[in-house]
């Protein structure tokens, strides 16, 4: 991994009541949980956060799952 990705994604959620997505990330250098939802995370002005997961969500789409072994 050659770029430095600063929030780590942890996992995605759907809320029961409300049917909204939260996302969750993990800030080590801050020491802090992010929390947001998709929406949050679309209008957000964090550059840095947009951008990893951004990044991390692609890794991911393209990533093999176990039954694909």
């Amino acid at each position: 991994m050659d770029e430095h990705i600063r929030y780590h994604f942890m996992y995605k959620e759907r809320m029961a009541v409300t049917n909204e997505i939260i996302i969750q990330f993990m800030d080590f250098q801050g020491k802090r949980l992010v929390r947001a939802t998709a929406q949050d995370l679309n209008s957000s002005t964090n550059q840095k956060l947009k951008e990893d997961a951004r990044k991390q969500w692609d890794r991911i789409k393209k990533a093999e799952t176990m039954e694909q072994k």
